[in-house]
């Protein structure tokens, strides 16, 4: 009983939940599309002690690498960040209470740490965007030679010295993004779409048990 418990008695509340919000997506009936709407402030709560559970599993994860002496540099700026916030954010709250003053307070550290690292990763992903795009754009095949000339008109196009060169690169420009990439933009989504779909399919009729564990 126990083991039919645990292998089916979820699958059955996954699928009862999947077909009960696919309703209040496609219905228009007031108590089940408030019924949906409670469902999914549920929702904002279980994941609000989520959260809580990760910076916990987090911490305890972070500290045995410290005491390990595997990441110790690493872990412990990510520690001391991490909980510097919380504190300050939850002293902030407690002494102002839920005030502009206390959440621009609390937003101007996150951002003043977040913001520079943020520049920071972009500033390195730009060396190995270069590198990539060096060599995706040798021309050894008929596919990389279409990139390749693809990419020399857009960049043409785009840059000022293009129309210098010759008037008609922005008109190319803009036909290339305009129509083969927005083409190739929307097959992209419409097979995430579809398999979002298949995906739904597969949870609803118990096909998809990646999320109970390893080993089901």
């Amino acid at each position: 009983m126990s083991m039919v418990i645990k292998r089916y008695i979820p699958i059955v509340i996954l699928a009862a939940i999947a077909f009960f919000m696919a309703g209040d997506t496609l219905l228009l009936e007031p108590v089940l599309n408030d019924l949906a709407s409670s469902g999914r402030s549920a929702v904002t709560i279980i994941g609000s002690f989520a959260v809580i559970l990760s910076v916990v599993m987090l911490s305890r994860l972070h500290v045995r690498r410290i005491q390990r002496k595997t990441t110790v540099v690493e872990s412990s700026v990510l520690l001391t960040c991490m909980w510097v916030t919380i504190i300050w954010g939850l002293y902030r709250f407690a002494v102002e209470g839920v005030s502009p003053a206390a959440e621009a307070t609390v937003q101007s550290i996150f951002y003043g740490i977040v913001s520079p690292g943020d520049s920071t990763i972009y500033s390195i992903l730009a060396f190995f965007i270069a590198a990539a795009a060096y060599r995706a754009f040798r021309a050894r095949s008929l596919e990389a030679t279409l990139l390749l000339a693809a990419g020399v008109l857009v960049m043409l196009g785009k840059a000022p010295i293009g129309a210098s060169i010759w008037l008609p690169l922005v008109d190319i420009q803009n036909w290339i993004m305009l129509v083969p990439n927005m083409a190739g933009s929307r097959v992209i989504i419409m097979s995430a779409i579809i398999a979002t779909i298949a995906l739904y399919i597969r949870i609803i009729f118990g096909y998809e048990r990646g999320w109970m564990g390893r080993g089901e």
